[in-house]
């Protein structure tokens, strides 16, 4: 009897190696299976090792079959304490190692959607389990080498019930049955921290799925750091206290015109937030374009970077239809003063006035804390090198006016209409020889005034701060207040002399707070009587200069019409115009009064221009030697 049963348990044994090997991929990637399901090969190596006692087999191999069984079957019964019938039955189920495989299969078909675990018949799974799970799962199985810690119990009651059903076999063979007994709880301690090990390497098995979830993890990531660029998002209050953003006039007037606004600063301090706080307030108004989006690197400046970007701002420039670019954007350091002259000739060329703001954050100039929050990893070295540059053009060529788009062409067209009413009245004609020398010389006075890019009052000459009081008015709270708000000049009268034509400018009282207390006293060596003039006496748009003649002086032309308006001198009345009324006050110089102010909005900015040129120095004639002679 005792060899039929071991033949049968053998049997049993055999069939459960394989259920196990078949059920291994499975459980593999379950967390709670892997201990149950490599215990199996290592109570069959135990079975192998010790075939000459068929006692230990009855032993310790149902043990290790029933550390499978109740694992998988453990949804279908609802009590541990099973009665003798189910004890039978899940011997029965033991027994039959493919009925229990069949009794598996809709879970695992659930869990695990790969081909190799759909339900097919035993007889095709088994050849062809999947290559990569079978080969890695089995020789995790196979160590048996190693030195175990205390033996893990890990058998469940129906264990106990199937050794007490089996306990007189156990006391027939006690003394050969306790070795391999020890040897069987060892082996089955082993596979216990085998399957450990299996669970953590479980994501490996996968493999590329772990490896691509973390590759677009960190592309997630530097998609983030890309669009937050290198600026720091919270600056400190007061860093958006520009006009634009606050007051309402600038924004509905910028709305309705086209303007660039042209931001600079170092890396780190601030200018992508001020970006999209511009965007945000003006919306579908607004476009930005970001320097990092052609790859330009301020510390290491190329030319195809910048000729890409001058490429995308013009294009936007340009496009006079795209009314969702009324306000453009350019976010870049552009710390040189080339770069702001380009971008300002991009402006103008383009009848766009240029507003140039810089991040006003604590940290702005303080290259020890920029380095720290600027992500392009610059050292303090690298910033201090483009902080020089940007220190050099704070203050601009000039602050003033700019006249908005939409009434740039307005205020040149009725300049002309003057001039080509002037040049045909006997009263002009008469006094030819002012700006011909010669009477009989006739004159084109479209021709012969030349117009003198964007159209502006200016209020303070700084030549790059060299100029004197240029920083005191810089530092001025009105003016610090005032950059980049709409205003609305007031055009009251229109001049022209042999050397320029302009457009006088009547200032308010809210206007004349950006107006220089000296502007006057400054021309007083030109014209004397100037000094006692009202202030804001010289503020003036010019509109063309003849050849050779520079902007600067058509306000000395209007101080001097205002000079002798102060003496006394009303003027040779010439002729009354659609326009408003002519006069003449001698050596070319004609006034037309306006009867009704031309008005013309505009924004306070300021004007960078390019270097000029420094003259080349010539090296001095070395002397020649005089050719020595023999006497």
């Amino acid at each position: 009897m005792d060899a039929e049963k071991s033949n049968e348990v053998s049997e049993t044994v055999m069939e459960n190696e394989v259920a196990s090997k078949v059920e291994t991929p499975d459980e593999s990637t379950q967390p709670e299976n892997p201990p149950a399901a490599e215990e199996e090969p290592g109570q069959s190596a135990v079975n192998g090792d010790n075939s000459e006692v068929p006692n230990e087999k009855e032993t310790e191999e149902p043990v290790a079959t029933e550390n499978v069984t109740p694992s998988e079957e453990k949804p279908e019964t609802k009590d541990d304490d099973s009665s003798p019938k189910e004890q039978d039955e899940s011997s029965e189920k033991i027994s039959d190692p493919v009925a229990a495989l069949d009794a598996e299969t809709p879970e695992n078909t659930k869990q695990q959607p790969e081909p190799e675990n759909d339900p097919e018949p035993l007889a095709e799974s088994i050849p062809e389990p999947e290559p990569e799970k079978s080969a890695e799962s089995v020789p995790e199985a196979e160590p048996r080498e190693q030195t175990s810690p205390k033996p893990v119990d890990t058998q469940p009651p129906s264990q106990e019930d199937a050794e007490r059903g089996l306990e007189t076999t156990m006391e027939a063979n006690s003394e050969v049955a306790a070795e391999p007994k020890e040897v069987g709880e060892a082996a089955g301690t082993v596979l216990v921290t085998e399957a450990a090990a299996v669970k953590l390497e479980a994501p490996a098995e996968d493999g590329q799925p772990a490896e691509k979830d973390k590759s677009e993890e960190k592309e997630a990531q530097a998609a983030a750091e890309l669009e937050q660029k290198e600026e720091d998002p919270t600056p400190a209050s007061g860093s958006l206290s520009f006009a634009l953003l606050e007051q309402q006039q600038t924004k509905d007037a910028l709305r309705i015109s086209r303007t660039l606004v042209v931001l600079r600063g170092l890396p780190g301090s601030g200018k992508s937030f001020l970006a999209r706080a511009i965007a945000d307030a003006y919306q579908d108004h607004c476009s930005i374009i970001s320097a990092d989006d052609h790859g330009i690197k301020p510390e290491s400046p190329s030319t195809d970077g910048y000729q890409a970007l001058d490429e995308a701002v013009v294009a936007r420039c340009s496009d006079a239809a795209a009314s969702s670019s009324v306000l453009i954007v350019v976010d870049d350091t552009n710390h040189t003063q080339d770069r702001l002259a380009r971008l300002g000739e991009i402006a103008v060329q383009n009848h766009l006035v240029a507003v140039f703001l810089e991040a006003q954050t604590q940290w702005s100039r303080d290259v020890a804390e920029l380095s720290k929050k600027t992500r392009r990893g610059l050292q303090e070295a690298q910033l201090e090198a483009m902080k020089a540059p940007l220190e050099e053009v704070t203050l601009p060529l000039f602050f003033g006016w700019f006249l908005l788009s939409s009434v740039q062409e307005k205020v040149p067209c009725t300049s002309m209409d003057f001039l080509k009413t002037l040049d045909t009245l006997e009263a002009f004609k008469k006094h030819l020889v002012d700006f011909t020398g010669k009477a009989e010389k006739e004159v084109d006075l479209e021709q012969y005034f030349k117009p003198q890019g964007a159209l502006h009052c200016t209020t303070k000459f700084c030549n790059y701060g060299k100029a004197e009081g240029a920083k005191e008015y810089a530092e001025n709270p009105a003016v610090k207040e005032s950059y980049g708000s709409a205003f609305e000049l007031s055009l009251t009268a229109l001049f022209v002399t042999p050397r320029t034509v302009g457009a006088r400018v009547s200032l308010t009282d809210e206007q004349l707070k950006l107006w220089p207390a000296d502007a006057e006293k400054e021309a007083a060596s030109v014209v004397p009587a100037a000094a006692s003039l009202p202030l804001g006496s010289r503020a003036h748009i010019t509109l063309g200069c003849a050849e050779g003649v520079e902007p600067v002086q058509t306000g000395l032309d209007l101080l001097e019409i205002l000079a002798l308006q102060q003496e006394g001198q009303e003027g040779e009345p010439a002729e009354e115009m659609e326009l408003g009324s002519l006069k003449y006050y001698g050596e070319g110089r004609w006034l037309l009064s306006l009867r009704e102010p031309v008005c013309a909005p505009a924004c306070f900015s300021s004007f960078y221009g390019p270097k000029e040129s420094e003259p080349t120095k010539k090296e001095p004639e070395k002397k020649k030697k005089p050719k020595c002679s023999i006497l």
